[in-house]
């Protein structure tokens, strides 16, 4: 009789129940929940988790939750699992077949785990839609919300940095390329640079051009007035003078030649 009388006070198997509460004083994942079937719609009463080793999830306000009672007693409930409404999977789940595995927290943020054959890919994402991505070749993927992404292509060994305005740096087996978004570029392949844009600039004390450079460089626009004395320039002859003597004229340093440019 104790035995029959001890059963018919004790409730077992999962019901039905709604977070109403999550703030747990001691943070150990304790929830408030009503159990409609158990204590009716008003009612809400304490459940300690039963998490998986190693996690800490606890439901929000409002999540609907699996709730059983430890030893069937109503005095001691456990929340157990939490279930999805209709409509309220996260949007990454709803595949067919379901190989989707998929965590959301509560503002939006996702790590999806995709096991289609073809498909594969690990996904982190953070609400803005900021993510990492790894695919089924073991690429990799970095973008922020802005639109600035690392591609890291391990099948074809390659690296790509491309900024939110489009500037872009490639690297491959051939070299490395830099070039911004109005196309002026750098190209570094084997042993040869190449740059290319519209207007090319250096600046430095010096500058040489070529392995061993050490010749100083000409100024165009002065040594060409020089020129043009020296095309023009009177001497004597031997039937006297054929007009007013010239003076020599010199090399000046920084006027007509430049040790800041050295060729060889």
């Amino acid at each position: 009789m104790n035995a029959i009388h001890r059963h018919a006070e004790r409730w077992y198997g999962k019901y039905s129940g709604t977070v109403t509460g999550n703030e747990d004083d001691d943070k150990q994942g304790c929830v408030m929940v009503t159990v409609p079937a158990i204590f009716g719609p008003e009612l809400a009463v304490k459940a300690r988790p039963c998490f998986p080793y190693g996690h800490f999830f606890v439901p929000p306000v409002g999540a609907k939750v699996w709730v059983e009672f430890e030893g069937g007693d109503p005095e001691f409930a456990i929340w157990v699992g939490t279930w999805y409404p209709k409509t309220a999977t996260p949007e990454e789940s709803r595949v067919t077949p379901p190989d989707n595995r998929v965590i959301q927290t509560a503002s939006g943020h996702t790590i999806e785990l995709n096991d289609t054959s073809d498909t594969a890919r690990v996904v982190i994402r953070h609400k803005d839609n900021s993510f990492l991505a790894i695919d089924e070749k073991g690429s990799v993927v970095v973008s922020n919300k802005s639109g600035s992404t690392l591609y890291l292509n391990a099948d074809k060994g390659e690296a790509s940095l491309m900024s939110e305005q489009g500037h872009v740096l490639a690297m491959n087996a051939d070299g490395v390329v830099l070039m911004n978004k109005d196309g002026a570029s750098l190209d570094l392949t084997g042993d040869t640079v190449r740059i290319t844009a519209a207007n090319i600039l250096l600046e430095g004390t010096t500058v040489s051009v070529g392995s061993g450079a050490s010749e100083p460089t000409l100024l165009a626009k002065q040594f060409d007035l020089l020129w043009k004395q020296f095309m023009f320039h009177t001497h004597p002859s031997a039937m006297g003078p054929t007009g007013p003597a010239t003076p020599p004229a010199l090399l000046v340093p920084q006027q007509h030649f430049s040790a800041s440019v050295l060729v060889k």
